[in-house]
């Protein structure tokens, strides 16, 4: 009985570390080829996207399925239940909207921000063909045209106050 204690213990903390605290983890799904976790918004309201109005009124609920970083060669994949709310400001034009989870995945991706990080590095350290083989390897289904477009979207951070000169190396006749 201890042991199974300590199992239960572990799992929770390791869910709870993972996610933002309002997912609630429902159930987990250990299937032979992939992992599949279960989760549902504890949240009671939300603001709305428009008119940053907070709404308590569900109208219904959706469900959100991506991927996100393999779990011990296992591909992981959650599914969410998310809410609909009814924006309460009568003045508002956007009558329905959807609770977003911008700290785990953006509005519409199937995968995770932490996921797409790891995709975009892959991207841009080799060709997209080559990542794509690389992941297909993790057991990471993308394809060449995705990475390419990870690779596209990605913004260097640069501290422009760091700068202080610029050297240019060119020489021509």
């Amino acid at each position: 009985m201890i042991e199974f204690n300590w199992v239960i213990t572990m799992k929770y903390k390791l869910i709870k570390g993972m996610f933002p605290e309002y997912l609630e983890e429902k159930s987990i799904q250990v299937n032979e080829d992939k992992i599949i976790i279960y989760l549902f918004s504890k949240r009671k309201s939300c603001n709305c996207p428009s008119c940053n109005t907070s709404s308590s009124t569900v109208a219904t609920y959706f469900t959100r399925k991506m991927q996100d970083l393999n779990i011990i060669d296992k591909p992981l994949f959650l599914v969410i239940r998310l809410a609909k709310y009814r924006c309460e400001n009568p003045d508002c034009n956007t009558k329905v909207f959807s609770e977003r989870i911008e700290e785990l995945a953006g509005t519409k991706e199937r995968r995770t921000k932490r996921l797409n990080e790891m995709l975009t590095k892959f991207s841009l350290t080799q060709s997209a063909e080559a990542a794509a083989r690389r992941c297909s390897d993790i057991n990471i289904k993308v394809s060449g045209d995705t990475l390419l477009r990870l690779s596209k979207k990605w913004e260097p951070s640069i501290d422009e106050d760091s700068i202080y000169s610029i050297g240019i190396d060119d020489f021509a006749f």
